[in-house]
């Protein structure tokens, strides 16, 4: 192999064994966010024990510990940033790890924030934004946060500004953070802003400490934000049980995104042990209405969605914004290198098998 092929492809070497094994309790990863409620659900209502596991939710801080902690088998799989696979593969900010996912487990549900001293300096879009940069470029530069650097947050906080003809490079600072720490950040003054999912954008809203210029939704509908994240050494050793782990939260995502179902699952997602918010936030965070803040309230239905069977049969082409995000940074050297890395690290395969496995369940319970 050439040394441009390793850099292009640095997992292609890689090789394990099978053995024929399984693990007696799965150690799952997650951050306390609103999109995080398949598994909230999946380990609440046995449907996790319908499916043969013994599942460990472990929640974590800020998203680079989740990775740490899977590539050093401490988790065995995460709810993580859809960049995040691709990234870890190769080698962004970590050692490169092939690393793999069957399920794209929710879509959208960010949102820019900015702080109401900018709304009183006249800010209220993405022009009005780099007017207030120019005035300010000889005095200060203002720093806006995302949660990691290959997320749906970053690209989308980019594409925003760039919009504006920003650049995100030179006009601004952007920062790391971990989701839980940007309200008190920007209630500080120590951020001007941040792009994040729920609960944080709604609970600086309804604290009126900031105000939301655009969503998700208005910049890229029904983007890829969470997927199933494993080690590709986890999917070789304990492929049945990956599997597995697909069919419930292919089980609980469809629990979720059904609207008769959005009390219990805010009670469940609110909780101080899992995303600890008021219960009410949430519930209006599930909700197909989106505050913006200053006044500006909209129904947005698709603000937020979790993943279903027709939602999963156009994530392979919807990937194709994360992989230009990508390219855009040139983190990826070619074409050829770009659906290289789609075709390893997303397994739409390891999907239709968990799927089958849930209509096997059900068939059986009637």
């Amino acid at each position: 192999m050439s040394e441009t092929d390793q850099r292009s492809f640095p997992f292609a070497a890689n090789t394990h064994q099978t053995p024929p094994s399984g693990r007696d309790t799965i150690r799952l990863g997650y951050v306390g966010l609103v999109d995080a409620a398949p598994l909230f659900v999946a380990a609440d209502q046995g449907i996790f024990k319908n499916y043969g596991l013994d599942v460990r939710l472990s929640r974590e801080v800020g998203w680079a510990t989740v990775r740490d902690k899977l590539l050093n088998e401490e988790l065995d799989a995460a709810q993580a940033p859809c960049p995040m696979p691709f990234a870890t593969t190769l080698g962004l900010q970590s050692t490169p790890t092939h690393c793999v996912s069957g399920m794209v487990i929710s879509r959208g549900g960010n949102a820019i924030v900015l702080s109401g001293d900018l709304w009183k300096r006249g800010v209220c879009d993405a022009r009005t934004f780099k007017t207030a940069i120019s005035n300010s470029r000889y005095f200060r530069k203002y720093i806006l946060a995302t949660v990691y650097p290959y997320s749906a947050h970053t690209f989308l906080l980019r594409d925003w500004l760039e919009s504006a003809g920003i650049d995100p490079e030179r006009d601004v600072q952007i920062v790391t953070l971990p989701p839980s720490q940007m309200c008190r950040n920007l209630s500080a003054g120590t951020i001007d802003g941040f792009c994040a999912g729920e609960p944080w954008p709604s609970l600086a809203i309804s604290n009126e400490i900031g105000w939301s210029p655009t969503a998700s939704v208005d910049i890229r509908p029904d983007h890829p934000e969470k997927m199933l994240m494993v080690k590709e050494s986890f999917d070789t050793q304990y492929r049945d049980q990956h599997v597995s782990l697909v069919a419930a939260l292919i089980e609980a995502a469809d629990y979720c995104e059904n609207p008769a179902n959005r009390e219990s699952v805010a009670k469940l997602t609110a909780d101080r042990k899992r995303v600890n918010c008021p219960e009410a936030l949430v519930r209006e965070c599930l909700s197909p209405v989106f505050n913006y803040g200053m006044g500006r309230v909209e129904e947005r239905p698709r603000f937020l969605s979790f993943q279903t069977q027709s939602a999963h049969s156009q994530a392979n082409s919807s990937l194709d914004w994360i992989m230009r995000s990508l390219d855009r940074e040139r983190r990826i050297i070619d074409d050829s290198a770009r659906s290289n890395l789609v075709r390893s690290v997303f397994k739409p395969e390891i999907y239709e098998e968990g799927l089958a496995r849930v209509k096997a369940n059900r068939t059986s319970r009637v």
